[in-house]
């Protein structure tokens, strides 16, 4: 399992990394198009996300979830632009616990950040590359049944690492919608989550 200080050092590895490419890109851009040397900082940036709602239950166990992922991308070229991704999900779970014989609540926080690549073409489409961390919190289980602790579920947390590659589709302007398919080439074992990723969103200045 990875710890937060592992993650924020890999992270801050390749915000390194990311930054210097960036320049380095930069700089051939300049030399083969003078005119995009012209555009600032600002004006090379746009920004995304997705909001995730959704809710799932059994005769015994309910789960309500509120995701939110905000991006934000610089383009090299018009067409080619690189950038920082994060994720954030509040979890509401309520279950029944047999040997307590009585329902538990608890609402746990789980987070992902990384970086992303994205290469627009035929004007409206666009290939999608993704690296980030995810900590994802479960429920902990024992003899088949639930476990409480202080009064409320128990939960364990894991890390695990994600590459995800796919294609989307923007409607293009100044506001747009966008629609994506990723794949997780390094889905791991031991999470629930199917390795297909189906993300709806927006962005600004894409």
């Amino acid at each position: 399992m990875l710890k937060p200080l592992i993650i924020i050092k890999i992270l801050l590895t390749a915000s390194i990394t990311l930054f210097n490419s960036i320049n380095q890109a930069e700089a051939q851009v300049r030399l083969q198009d003078p005119e995009e040397s012209t555009k600032s900082f600002s004006e090379r940036l746009w920004y995304g996300g997705n909001i995730n709602l959704g809710f799932q239950g059994t005769n015994n166990y309910n789960v309500f979830f509120f995701g939110i992922s905000p991006m934000a991308g610089y383009k090299i070229t018009e067409d080619f632009s690189v950038g920082p991704r994060m994720e954030l999900f509040y979890t509401y779970y309520k279950a029944f616990v047999w040997r307590e014989g009585a329902y538990f609540t608890t609402h746990p926080i789980s987070y992902s950040g990384g970086i992303f690549s994205r290469y627009k073409f035929l004007n409206n489409f666009f290939g999608h590359l993704e690296y980030g961390i995810e900590k994802t919190t479960f429920l902990l289980t024992s003899g088949g049944d639930f476990v409480v602790i202080d009064n409320k579920l128990a939960t364990t947390s894991k890390y695990f690492d994600n590459f995800y590659i796919g294609i989307g589709y923007t409607s293009g302007g100044r506001f747009g919608s966008e629609i994506s398919i990723l794949y997780n080439v390094i889905q791991n074992s031991q999470t629930l989550d199917i390795p297909i990723s189906i993300r709806i969103g927006f962005n600004y200045n894409f």
